[in-house]
This record gives C-alpha cells, structure tokens and sequence, in this order.
C-alpha cells in the first residue's frame, strides 16, 4: 500500500512545489538548495511575494475590504498564510517570518488589524478581543512554540477546562467564559482552538481525548472548515470529500487524533488514495487553490498528482511511518 504511494509519487511529482513538499513531508528529506531556488522561482511563490505588504501582512487581516481598487490574489492575510500553510512553507522562509513578526506584533497589543470591527451583539467588544487569539492561532501554525502564542494557549485550555468539567463538553459554560470576556470570544467548535490546541503538552491527554470526541461526530462539523462530522466516511466522488478532507487535515497533528481514526477513518482515507491511483475517477472542477500545487491549472494528470500529494501528506501527518 505505501509503496503505491511512494511510486506514484516519485515519478509525478515534478513541479516545483510538488517535489518540494514530497520530499521534506512524506520522504521526510531536506530540500536540497536547489529545490529551494526552484520554489522561490514558482508562480505560486511569486504570488505570494508579490502581494506582501512591507509591513509583513497582506492588508486587512481576516475580513477582506470590499471596497479596495485593487484587485488581488490574496484579499486578506489570513488567506495568504493559509496558502502558505498549503505550499509546505516553514517559519524559516523570508515570506513567513516577515509575517510572524507582524503577526507577534498584533497578538502583543503593539498593532491591531486593519480590519472594521463587527459589532455584533456588544458594540465590537468581543471581536476586538478575539483578534489576538485569530492571530496567534495562525501564528500557532507556524510557530508553535513562539512565546507570544503560549500567553492565548492558556486562555483557550482554561476555558475548554471549564467547558469540560462535568466530562462533556458543555457549549453554554464555554460561551459563558467568552461573554464575560475571560474567554477567547470564539466557538469552541470552529476553527481557531483546533488550530492552537495542537501544541503537545499544552493539556491532559483525558481533557484533548474529550475535546476530539465531542468535535468527531458533532453533525455540524468544525465551523469555518466543514459542515459534516469527521467521523463520516466520503467518497472521492462526493462533492464534501474536500471539506471532509480539511477537517481531517486541520485535526491531524493532535497526539490522540489516532484513537478516533485508526479503526474506520484512517482506513478508508488510505483506501480513497490507492483507488484515486489506481482508477480512472473523474476529478473535481475547476481546481480548488488549497491542494494546488502544480504549474499548471489545466492539465489533468497534474491535478491528480497534486490531490494525491495532498492526501497522502495528511496520512503522513497522521502516520509518519508511510514513509
């Protein structure tokens, strides 16, 4: 099974981005120089550069403004590290770590976003205090480590704490912590915790098995991510298979995500990949730039090995012996 993988892979990952990211996630190999060069030479690359503010961001933070002239690729920075997230770029590279420290700058309270406040229920109050635990959560993606993040971890372990003492998770003690303002005023069941949770040490085993067990079959899904429990099975062929898939990607580097996935989830994923292989499956279009990492939009063989790529670094994540 994982040597289907790694043949397919080896001989049609020829893109820039594609070799780059088989080879430093799945072969789990340095990147040569030369396949750095030839990233930094890449259109996605250059998108990306071409758009960056001098300050690090790429304008508004996480709501883009409707009303800018200008027409860009990336309309918010959120979007343009979820993209960078997506291409394999580490902390390390000049693009991110020019953001990370806009980034440290904002959960630090020496700069804010750019964006409008929502007003919400209280006038913007609980989105002004979320907007440091947004931005940590994406700094967290890269950096997980960075001291500006673990000072936001805490808020967010002591209210999932709350929200978990009775054993279960209890959405109103949640959303009671956030309405007093000692919580992150964010939904325990969207995106952001997942996102900044991922930190191993940074909670009881007991408390993160609980908090994946309430997420794994809420039919709801993980908000901003998927509208489905990650517990179901979706085919290839069905239209949610990318939401599925992100909200499996998003959950993955959890210590205990195993536990829930091992018996059925993990299974089919694997199965999934080997007949996507395989077979001859009609694949989705047009191409979703999360999971697009060839040159090229068009070519359909291209396509394929880019969603194979994108399964398997999943699975990889998962299960570093495919390997």
């Amino acid at each position: 099974m994982n040597q289907i993988i790694l043949n397919y892979l080896t001989a049609n990952c020829t893109d820039p981005f594609q070799k780059y990211i088989f080879e430093r996630e799945i072969l789990l190999e340095m990147p040569s120089q030369a396949d750095i060069d030839a990233i930094h030479e890449s259109k996605w690359y250059k998108r990306l550069a071409d758009e960056q503010w001098d300050d690090g961001s790429w304008g508004r933070f996480h709501s883009m403004d409707s009303r800018d002239p200008v027409k860009r690729k990336f309309t918010t920075t959120e979007g343009a590290l979820n993209r960078a997230y997506d291409l394999g770029l580490t902390k390390d590279d000049v693009l991110v770590s020019k953001c990370i420290s806009y980034m440290e700058r904002i959960v630090n309270g020496e700069e804010t976003w750019r964006d409008n406040i929502e007003k919400h229920h209280d006038n913007g109050k609980s989105h002004m205090q979320s907007r440091p635990f947004l931005t940590a959560a994406a700094l967290s993606r890269f950096d997980p480590d960075n001291e500006a993040v673990k000072p936001k971890r805490e808020v967010f372990v002591n209210t999932l704490k709350v929200a978990l003492s009775d054993g279960f998770f209890d959405e109103s003690a949640w959303e009671a912590e956030n309405k007093s303002y000692r919580g992150p005023c964010l939904n325990g069941w969207n995106a952001y915790p997942f996102m900044i949770l991922q930190k191993p040490g940074c909670m009881p085993d007991e408390l993160q098995r609980q908090y994946l067990k309430y997420i794994w079959d809420k039919p709801e899904g993980i908000y901003y991510v998927s509208g489905l429990a990650v517990s179901e099975k979706i085919s290839f062929e069905d239209r949610r298979f990318k939401q599925w898939l992100s909200a499996f990607d998003l959950l993955s580097g959890f210590t205990l995500f195993m536990e829930f996935a091992n018996d059925t989830a993990m299974p089919h994923l694997i199965s999934e990949l080997e007949r996507l292989i395989t077979s001859e499956i009609e694949l989705p279009s047009p191409p979703f730039i999360i999971g697009h990492y060839a040159e090229s939009w068009r070519n359909k063989a291209a396509r394929k090995t880019d969603m194979v790529l994108k399964i398997a670094r999943v699975i990889a994540k998962c299960v570093p012996a495919l390997h």
